[in-house]
């Protein structure tokens, strides 16, 4: 059973793949969601989806209750910014 890094750099390879499932230009549901990620045997799903929303992969409306994939990868300038503060968090500082 996969289950999600701690560290947010770490967590964008399982997030990245689990993005690539997702098809472009499709709106899904939440149990969808929840299915394309349980296809990856991780423990919690829920928890994956709120990862892929808070690192932009997929997009969510709350009032429609919908999720969309907005990229299967971040930039190079995302994870730079998440590197930086990846090492704020370890180092025991606020970011």
């Amino acid at each position: 059973m996969i289950t999600l890094p701690k560290n947010d750099l770490k967590k964008q390879e399982i997030l990245q793949k689990i993005a690539k499932k997702v098809e472009k230009n499709k709106n899904y549901t939440e149990e969808q969601v929840n299915k394309i990620i349980e296809s990856f045997n991780v423990e919690d799903s829920t928890l994956f989806r709120r990862e892929l929303v808070n690192f932009n992969y997929l997009g969510k409306d709350s009032y429609k209750e919908i999720y969309w994939l907005k990229k299967y990868i971040l930039s190079e300038d995302e994870l730079v910014k998440i590197e930086s503060n990846q090492k704020k968090i370890e180092k025991g500082g606020v970011y």
